[in-house]
């Protein structure tokens, strides 16, 4: 009863007109993100941040979270219809999808996607619903250690996540940490780390650092690369098929292999939709119903990588409302957004504004609703935006991050560290060192310090807390693992072998 009166009190709360048009824009805005491949929904996410600042909260994260959506939904258009994913999670459903257009199934394979999108998409906000608040009266018995190593927890699964760039992955994450702390020392109000400078007394801001990091960064790489070519025979086939539609429930199996890992993925900070796409797609080859193999069209290798693509965004939204930690760079640009507004996400976040909870939740499931409407409308002009030059739009993203980047303080002091992160974010991406992590390490730095801070004042500086503590020896006990099963794995299979 509690979850429907919740999802009541949510929808009234989207019942105004700057609301319902911020989710319409928001997620036909994610769409076409989602078709112009190398765009993305982190570069728009990014660039749109400022412009929420003049926003209502609830209206400046319908917008964020449709983007972030809508982008999942688009990226399946270009994946099938010219073997050009938009996203790196629409790299599994190009493997089928772009086979069964060839055959001249196209309408089939982009039915297929956009329902399996859809029902992840309804499928995860409802679990968000009903899982969110549990976990949120767990996780309000943290303390000051619990919430230190359920950060220092998440900063390893990020650098897990990167595997073979797990170094140059911590040591992004250590930096955003040490911009974090930049500005005035909350507790002797003496400066840190400023240069002497005025404007960095009140810390290193970050929008304009992920304008720059994402926005002109994507940007300048868009620029300055050769102009793609691809066969776009297939674009005027683009179209749905309402047999289609339903064709995904003939797959429970598979639908329900999809929807279990995208979910269940999505709460791990930093893994992202491309994992759990993978995952689930080589899931759902054993046992397969449909006998066509999978690379050649079969609609399983979709159903189950768009299904667990699009539940990958309530999961990701779990962390953000219930601990306050992001689970990817795009949720911990949304997490800005509670910021900006003066909102702390995590367990008291329930108590004291339920009705961000609740919107979040209504806006979510009318999201998915208005992207499928979307979709099935405008999906022939949608398709012909992938002939836009990706120079022209490089630099008119590029235009875009200069402005919202000033008219966040209307402050050409905004606009120049968007630009020094800019150029760093060109540096990194040029180096193929991960940018996520500092984003990351910024938006978690505050809540680090301040709860490391209380643990050891509280405890005259000792550490002994963090381990005799059961919630947090058990988060201690699960990174020592973390860091020691490589070695554990190599071990045995030395031995075995």
């Amino acid at each position: 009863m509690e979850f429907f009166e919740s999802l009541s009190q949510g929808f009234a709360a989207l019942g105004t007109w700057p609301i319902v048009l911020s989710l319409l824009v928001g997620s036909a805005l994610g769409i076409v993100v989602g078709v112009l491949p190398g765009v993305g929904p982190g570069v728009t996410i990014a660039v749109l941040l400022p412009f929420t600042y003049g926003m209502a909260p609830l209206a400046g994260i319908s917008l964020l979270l449709g983007v972030y959506c809508g982008a999942f939904y688009g990226g399946a258009v270009t994946s099938i219809l010219i073997r050009t994913p938009g996203e790196a999670s629409s790299i599994m459903t190009m493997f089928d999808g772009y086979p069964m257009a060839q055959k001249g199934q196209a309408e089939r394979a982009l039915s297929l996607a956009f329902m399996s999108a859809f029902i992840g998409g309804i499928v995860s906000a409802l679990l968000l619903g009903l899982a969110a608040r549990p976990l949120a009266g767990f996780a309000a018995k943290f303390g000051a250690p619990e919430s230190v190593m359920a950060i220092l927890l998440a900063s390893l699964c990020v650098g897990k996540a990167y595997q073979r760039q797990f170094a140059s992955a911590m040591m992004m994450m250590c930096l955003g940490f040490f911009l974090a702390t930049v500005g005035i020392d909350p507790n002797s109000n003496e400066q840190r780390y400023t240069l002497g400078l005025q404007g960095l007394l009140s810390g290193i801001p970050l929008v304009p650092v992920a304008v720059g990091m994402f926005g002109m960064a994507q940007a300048l790489v868009m620029v300055s690369s050769p102009v793609p070519t691809f066969d776009s025979s297939l674009i005027g086939r683009a179209g749905v098929s309402w047999r289609a539609f339903l064709e995904p429930f003939k797959y429970p199996k598979t639908l329900g292999k999809g929807l279990f890992l995208g979910s269940a993925i999505g709460v791990l900070p930093a893994v992202g939709a491309a994992l759990s796409t993978s995952l689930a797609y080589f899931w759902a080859q054993r046992g397969a119903k449909d006998p066509t193999p999978f690379g050649e069209g079969n609609p399983e290798g979709i159903v189950a990588a768009e299904s667990a693509n699009n539940s990958n965004s309530g999961g990701a939204m779990i962390t953000v409302l219930t601990l306050g930690i992001p689970g990817d760079a795009i949720t911990a640009i949304i997490m800005g957004v509670f910021v900006v507004h003066g909102i702390v996400p995590g367990p008291s976040l329930f108590m004291d504004r339920p009705e961000i909870i609740n919107g979040v939740l209504s806006a979510l499931l009318v999201i998915n609703v208005l992207i499928l409407v979307l979709l099935v409308v405008c999906v022939k002009p949608l398709a012909r935006l992938a002939y836009v030059n990706p120079r022209i739009l490089g630099l008119a993203i590029l235009a875009l991050c200069f402005v919202g980047a000033y008219s966040a303080a209307n402050s050409m002091y905004y606009v120049l560290i968007a630009t020094v992160f800019g150029v760093f974010g060109l540096v990194c991406a040029r180096a193929n060192i991960p940018t996520i992590p500092l984003i990351l390490g910024m938006v978690m730095g505050d809540t680090l310090e301040s709860a490391l801070r209380q643990a050891l004042g509280r405890s005259d500086g000792s550490l002994m807390p963090f381990v005799t503590r059961p919630i947090s020896a058990t988060i201690l006990a699960v990174m020592v693992l973390m860091l020691i099963w490589p070695w554990l794995s190599r071990l045995v299979s030395s031995r075995k072998a």
